[in-house]
């Protein structure tokens, strides 16, 4: 019984340095490939990678709570190139531990915010470091998808989608479902770190597939910043 635990804690470390190795280095399959072929490697980068989509279980856990601490510049520096006027009531689509939340509230600008994600993990993670700002409805979390947001017309002045975008099945869905959403006169932020568009991403990876298709939804512009690892693109919507 002893050996077993020691064996179960091994696995739990194992998918630990995994999980973190996925969301905070560039990720190289070839590598983790080679390293755990006789451990059934494929199976769990594979694993892995759909925990990056949609974290659940004891592995999502793990990841929530390192996206908490590991984006918080990333969600810095996005919230720093926007122009974030009071009273602005905002939506962060893909919320995951809640960082970029804590980040805009820490602005004291009388925000009104809400999040959405489609993981059950995130929604706890994120609810214990916000408990205090839900408590008296400054912040309002909801478990959802993104293609189909539950959220009346023209409602949001500003959504946030940070490190997100990258995972969405329907892209062009889920950006006419951000556009119904926003308000005539509003702003939306994508970030994300630039390899991980480079290895996830198929279809509407480069910045002019992303500006054509986000044209085409009727947004009026399309203003693009970057550094080395990130890039940014704040989209307007005008009516």
């Amino acid at each position: 019984h002893k050996f077993e635990i020691y064996e179960y804690i091994f696995h739990f470390f194992l998918l630990f340095l995994l999980a973190f190795s996925i969301i905070k280095f560039e990720f190289k399959p070839s590598i983790f490939q080679t390293l755990f072929s006789k451990m059934g490697g494929n199976m769990l980068i594979q694993y892995l990678i759909k925990q990056s989509r949609n974290p659940s279980g004891l592995v999502g856990r793990v990841i929530t709570n390192i996206w908490s601490s590991y984006f918080k510049e990333l969600s810095l520096w996005a919230i720093k190139q926007t122009t974030i006027p009071n009273n602005s009531r905002i939506l962060e689509v893909g919320y995951g531990g809640g960082s970029t939340i804590k980040n805009l509230l820490a602005l004291d600008k009388n925000l009104d915010i809400h999040g959405i994600d489609i993981s059950k993990e995130s929604y706890q993670t994120a609810k214990r470091m916000l408990l205090k700002s839900i408590e008296n409805d400054s912040v309002q979390l909801m478990v959802g998808n993104v293609e189909n947001l539950p959220y009346q017309n023209h409602y949001f002045d500003l959504v946030f989608a940070i490190q997100t975008h990258i995972f969405w099945k329907d892209l062009k869905q889920s950006f006419q479902e951000i556009y119904r959403v926003m308000s005539n006169h509003s702003t939306l932020i994508i970030a994300s770190e630039k390899e991980k568009i480079k290895y996830h991403m198929t279809d509407y990876g480069t910045s002019s597939e992303l500006s054509q298709l986000l044209t085409s939804i009727g947004f009026s512009k399309i203003e693009e910043r970057q550094n080395h690892k990130w890039v940014l693109y704040i989209v307007i919507k005008r009516h």
